[in-house]
Protein backbone atom coordinates (compact mmCIF):
# COMPACT_ATOMS: atom_id res chain seq x y z
CA UNK A 1 0.00 0.00 0.00
CA UNK A 2 1.08 3.09 -0.76
CA UNK A 3 2.61 5.20 2.54
CA UNK A 4 0.78 8.13 2.15
CA UNK A 5 -2.77 6.21 1.95
CA UNK A 6 -1.59 4.11 4.84
CA UNK A 7 -0.78 7.56 6.74
CA UNK A 8 -4.45 9.05 6.25
CA UNK A 9 -6.25 5.92 7.28
CA UNK A 10 -4.03 4.95 9.86
CA UNK A 11 -4.03 8.89 11.27
CA UNK A 12 -8.18 8.45 11.49
CA UNK A 13 -7.76 5.30 13.45
CA UNK A 14 -5.58 7.31 15.86
CA UNK A 15 -7.47 10.08 16.39
CA UNK A 16 -10.93 8.19 16.72
CA UNK A 17 -9.25 6.07 19.11
CA UNK A 18 -8.14 9.77 20.84
CA UNK A 19 -12.02 10.96 20.86
CA UNK A 20 -13.88 7.80 21.93
CA UNK A 21 -11.22 5.67 23.88
CA UNK A 22 -9.12 8.35 25.92
CA UNK A 23 -8.61 5.16 28.48
CA UNK A 24 -6.41 3.92 26.06
CA UNK A 25 -4.02 6.36 26.28
CA UNK A 26 -3.42 5.72 29.77
CA UNK A 27 -3.82 2.18 29.31
CA UNK A 28 -0.68 2.39 27.23
CA UNK A 29 1.33 5.34 29.68
CA UNK A 30 1.27 2.66 32.64
CA UNK A 31 2.34 -0.01 30.32
CA UNK A 32 5.37 1.87 29.63
CA UNK A 33 6.01 3.08 33.03
CA UNK A 34 5.41 -0.35 33.90
CA UNK A 35 7.81 -1.55 31.18
CA UNK A 36 10.62 0.70 32.68
CA UNK A 37 9.70 -0.16 36.26
CA UNK A 38 10.81 -3.49 35.35
CA UNK A 39 14.10 -2.16 33.75
CA UNK A 40 15.76 -0.43 36.26
CA UNK A 41 19.18 0.31 34.42
CA UNK A 42 17.24 2.88 32.23
CA UNK A 43 17.64 6.02 33.97
CA UNK A 44 16.74 8.50 31.37
CA UNK A 45 14.39 8.54 28.60
CA UNK A 46 13.84 10.51 25.07
CA UNK A 47 9.64 11.02 25.13
CA UNK A 48 8.23 13.73 22.71
CA UNK A 49 5.62 16.55 23.27
CA UNK A 50 1.95 14.68 21.86
CA UNK A 51 0.56 16.18 18.98
CA UNK A 52 -2.18 15.05 16.23
CA UNK A 53 -3.75 12.65 18.63
CA UNK A 54 -0.59 10.99 19.74
CA UNK A 55 -0.80 9.47 23.19
CA UNK A 56 0.11 11.64 25.81
CA UNK A 57 2.91 10.32 27.97
CA UNK A 58 4.20 13.09 29.77
CA UNK A 59 2.00 12.89 32.91
CA UNK A 60 2.57 9.37 33.50
CA UNK A 61 6.45 9.58 33.14
CA UNK A 62 7.06 13.18 34.78
CA UNK A 63 5.42 11.02 37.77
CA UNK A 64 8.02 8.07 37.17
CA UNK A 65 10.66 10.35 36.68
CA UNK A 66 10.04 11.94 40.67
CA UNK A 67 9.40 9.27 41.67
CA UNK A 68 13.79 8.51 42.23
CA UNK A 69 16.36 10.87 41.91
CA UNK A 70 18.63 10.40 38.87
CA UNK A 71 15.88 10.03 36.73
CA UNK A 72 16.19 12.22 33.65
CA UNK A 73 13.07 12.94 30.71
CA UNK A 74 13.66 14.56 27.26
CA UNK A 75 12.03 16.11 24.93
CA UNK A 76 13.25 16.58 20.83
CA UNK A 77 14.38 19.99 19.59
CA UNK A 78 15.07 20.26 16.14
CA UNK A 79 17.97 22.71 15.95
CA UNK A 80 19.94 24.36 12.62
CA UNK A 81 18.61 21.22 11.01
CA UNK A 82 19.41 18.77 13.46
CA UNK A 83 17.37 16.81 16.09
CA UNK A 84 19.27 16.41 19.69
CA UNK A 85 17.35 16.02 22.89
CA UNK A 86 16.95 18.15 25.80
CA UNK A 87 16.06 17.93 29.86
CA UNK A 88 12.48 18.05 30.52
CA UNK A 89 10.42 18.05 33.87
CA UNK A 90 6.76 18.53 34.57
CA UNK A 91 6.67 22.68 35.49
CA UNK A 92 9.91 23.85 33.30
CA UNK A 93 9.15 26.93 30.82
CA UNK A 94 8.44 25.95 27.72
CA UNK A 95 7.77 27.90 24.14
CA UNK A 96 7.37 26.61 20.43
CA UNK A 97 9.76 25.49 18.56
CA UNK A 98 9.32 25.98 14.27
CA UNK A 99 7.11 23.26 13.92
CA UNK A 100 4.49 24.28 16.46
CA UNK A 101 5.65 21.85 19.28
CA UNK A 102 6.69 23.00 22.34
CA UNK A 103 10.00 22.22 23.54
CA UNK A 104 12.21 23.23 26.88
CA UNK A 105 13.55 26.82 26.78
CA UNK A 106 16.68 26.38 28.81
CA UNK A 107 18.62 23.53 26.34
CA UNK A 108 20.33 21.42 28.27
CA UNK A 109 21.24 18.31 26.21
CA UNK A 110 20.24 14.97 27.50
CA UNK A 111 21.57 11.36 25.89
CA UNK A 112 18.65 9.24 26.27
CA UNK A 113 19.17 5.36 26.97
CA UNK A 114 15.69 4.70 26.06
CA UNK A 115 13.69 6.44 22.96
CA UNK A 116 9.99 6.31 23.00
CA UNK A 117 8.99 7.26 19.03
CA UNK A 118 5.13 7.93 18.08
CA UNK A 119 4.22 5.69 15.32
CA UNK A 120 1.07 6.73 13.11
CA UNK A 121 1.58 3.04 12.48
CA UNK A 122 4.01 0.01 13.16
CA UNK A 123 4.59 -3.23 12.33
CA UNK A 124 5.42 -6.37 14.31
CA UNK A 125 9.31 -6.32 13.08
CA UNK A 126 9.36 -2.56 14.54
CA UNK A 127 9.08 -0.36 11.15
CA UNK A 128 7.62 2.55 12.17
CA UNK A 129 5.31 4.86 10.05
CA UNK A 130 5.93 8.57 11.16
CA UNK A 131 4.99 11.64 9.48
CA UNK A 132 7.66 11.22 6.53
CA UNK A 133 10.00 13.72 7.49
CA UNK A 134 12.55 11.43 8.28
CA UNK A 135 13.85 12.87 11.71
CA UNK A 136 14.08 9.71 13.90
CA UNK A 137 15.76 7.77 11.15
CA UNK A 138 18.60 10.37 10.62
CA UNK A 139 18.59 11.02 14.10
CA UNK A 140 18.86 7.57 15.87
CA UNK A 141 22.50 7.06 14.03
CA UNK A 142 23.98 10.00 15.82
CA UNK A 143 22.86 9.11 19.54
CA UNK A 144 25.90 7.64 21.07
CA UNK A 145 25.44 5.11 22.90
CA UNK A 146 22.33 3.90 20.87
CA UNK A 147 18.96 3.66 23.35
CA UNK A 148 16.90 1.29 23.39
CA UNK A 149 13.93 2.42 20.68
CA UNK A 150 9.96 1.88 21.48
CA UNK A 151 7.42 2.66 19.04
CA UNK A 152 4.70 3.72 20.89
CA UNK A 153 1.12 3.64 19.07
CA UNK A 154 -2.50 1.55 19.72
CA UNK A 155 -2.80 -2.04 18.72
CA UNK A 156 -5.02 -0.85 15.86
CA UNK A 157 -2.38 0.87 13.75
CA UNK A 158 -0.31 -2.40 13.72
CA UNK A 159 0.20 -2.17 9.98
CA UNK A 160 1.74 -5.66 9.16
CA UNK A 161 1.69 -6.97 5.90
CA UNK A 162 0.88 -3.34 4.52
CA UNK A 163 3.76 -1.45 5.87
CA UNK A 164 7.00 -2.63 4.57
CA UNK A 165 10.47 -1.32 5.89
CA UNK A 166 12.42 0.11 3.07
CA UNK A 167 16.29 0.83 3.14
CA UNK A 168 16.72 3.80 5.02
CA UNK A 169 14.24 2.53 7.71
CA UNK A 170 15.62 1.82 10.98
CA UNK A 171 13.77 -1.13 12.93
CA UNK A 172 12.61 -0.01 16.35
CA UNK A 173 12.95 -3.15 19.50
CA UNK A 174 10.57 -2.65 21.25
CA UNK A 175 6.57 -1.70 20.50
CA UNK A 176 4.45 -0.28 23.31
CA UNK A 177 0.76 -0.35 22.83
CA UNK A 178 -1.92 0.09 25.40
CA UNK A 179 -2.54 -3.93 24.97
CA UNK A 180 1.28 -4.09 25.99
CA UNK A 181 4.81 -3.50 25.66
CA UNK A 182 6.08 -6.06 23.44
CA UNK A 183 9.87 -7.10 21.79
CA UNK A 184 9.51 -6.41 17.71
CA UNK A 185 9.71 -9.58 15.61
CA UNK A 186 12.91 -10.77 14.74
CA UNK A 187 13.41 -10.80 10.61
Amino acid sequence: MDKKLLRKELLAVRQEIAATRPEAAKELARNIVGWLEANPQFSSVGLYYPIQSEPDLMEALGAWQSEKPGRMLALPVVMKGKMGYYQWTPGVEMVESGFHIMVPKEKIPVVPQVLLAPCIGFSDIGCRLGYGAGWFDRTLPTIKPAPVTVAVSYEACNATGRLEAEPHDILLQWIATERDVRPAAKL
